[in-house]
């Protein structure tokens, strides 16, 4: 990762760290499971284990947060000069980094791309895992995309749960600013549900 990526990570993580305190909703709700005096059945433990209590609602918010931040953190006109050139260009490899230190951000983060909205179709343009067995090709439709996505996304949604070929996910996309009557472009964050 590069200096330039490394900031731009930085950045964003600072700016979803204040939104979320100002949004209220810097930690999930938790609970203590109280350990159990031990009898002649159960085991030993002396440790309380803590649980998270994530509800849809809030998973979903979080990552229409993610989304919007990394939508602004990234070059909408590298990102529409790789949709123009193909993989093959220093827009794509330039995009493809940025992508990548975005999904180092949060361990939960299992997927990382960039969408075009076209004609009610939409078709990934790059993915954080591009060259991976698991990755999406440059400019492969993504024909079970969420419902939410046969519309123009407008600003920051989260969608979820779906189940898509690469498993059952909670989404956050975010559009991308591009040149004025540029393509749409999203920026797409899945965390596995």
């Amino acid at each position: 990762m590069n200096m330039n990526s490394g900031l731009k990570v930085g950045a964003l993580l600072l700016a979803l760290t204040a939104i979320l305190i100002f949004a209220g909703c810097t930690q999930p709700a938790t609970t203590t499971n109280p350990t159990p005096h031990p009898t002649a059945t159960t085991p030993v433990s002396s440790t309380a284990v803590p649980t998270v209590a994530v509800d849809n609602q809030t998973l979903k918010t979080e990552l229409a947060l993610y989304a919007g931040a990394f939508a602004e953190g990234i070059d909408g006109n590298a990102l529409a000069t790789a949709l123009r050139e193909g993989p093959n260009s220093t827009a794509f490899a330039t995009v493809l980094d940025d992508l990548r230190a975005f999904k180092e951000a949060d361990p939960r983060i299992k997927y990382v791309y960039t969408l075009e909205q076209r004609n009610g179709r939409v078709f990934f343009i790059v993915d954080a895992n591009y060259g991976l067995p698991d990755g999406s090709n440059y400019m492969d439709e993504y024909k079970d995309a969420p419902l939410e996505l046969s519309t123009p996304v407008t600003a920051p949604i989260g969608v979820g749960p779906y189940t898509d070929q690469w498993g059952t996910f909670y989404s956050g996309y975010a559009p991308v600013s591009t040149t004025p009557g540029g393509p749409a472009i999203l920026m797409g964050v899945d965390i596995k549900a």
